[in-house]
């Protein structure tokens, strides 16, 4: 929030001015040198630049830029981030941000997702079972979807155990039934972040394997009640050259 180190460092023996310095992302350090611009060829007006982490760069990637603005990645687990006005931190929740630009960028993991669907399917499954789901029509089996015990956000329970049962009547439903399970969990963890202190999102942008699947968007949609895209771009060297770009602009 200072733009610098925290002074909780100094408790622990560590000296602070030892420390590099903080600069803000996409910030300009200095000029390359002649020599190496010699060397390699580069253009003489090439600049060193602060980066930042890749999840950071990955959700510039994304194209979201303004407070509401929240991507989705569905990877073999779900993770949430969205653009707000403050930082919003909870431990027992898992919740950090990270300062971006003007703004803030909070999030949370859960410990659902795309690893549950792989545990029960293979990809050719997916894919056919995702041509016979109604997504229009709830299933109602209200699972919670997790490999093994245990939940950090947004529910923080060590010991919650998964929910898959009642059994679906046949393959279908329970694939459909995961699904749900998933879009309630991300719908929990978006209004965990707007109880603490975050704008309801604006719109989401999707990430990840399970953002290719319509079907699955199309219920997204419905449980979440808000428009969502699947990103154009989702590399983190593309955030990264994004952010540097701005320097010239």
């Amino acid at each position: 929030e200072k733009k610098s180190w925290p002074a909780w460092l100094n408790k622990l023996n560590v000296n602070i001015k030892s420390l590099p310095d903080v600069f803000t992302p996409g910030s300009v350090l200095a000029p390359i040198s002649q020599n190496i611009i010699s060397k390699y060829q580069l253009n003489s007006n090439c600049k060193i630049i602060s980066g930042t982490t890749d999840s950071i760069a990955a959700f510039i990637a994304s194209g979201a830029n303004k407070p509401g603005d929240a991507v989705t990645s569905l990877g073999s687990t779900l993770v949430l981030k969205i653009i707000t006005e403050q930082p919003i931190y909870s431990a027992e929740f898992g919740i950090y941000s990270h300062r971006l630009g003007d703004y803030w960028l909070a999030g949370g993991a859960s410990n659902t997702g795309g690893a549950v669907l792989a545990h029960y399917f293979n990809s050719q499954q997916i894919k056919q079972l995702s041509d016979l789901i109604h997504p229009e029509k709830n299933t109602q089996l209200n699972y919670y979807p997790l490999l093994q015990n245990g939940e950090r956000f947004p529910v923080n329970d060590p010991d919650l155990k998964p929910r898959l049962q009642p059994k679906a009547k046949n393959e279908v439903d329970f694939f459909q039934g995961i699904l749900e399970g998933i879009s309630q969990i991300e719908l929990a963890g978006y209004k965990k972040l707007h109880a603490l202190g975050a704008p309801y999102p604006t719109q989401i942008i999707s990430a990840g394997g399970g953002s290719k699947n319509t079907a699955w968007t199309k219920m997204r949609e419905q449980m979440l009640k808000v428009s969502i895209k699947t990103a154009q771009y989702s590399e983190a060297c593309y955030g990264s050259a994004l952010l540097a770009r701005r320097v010239f602009l």
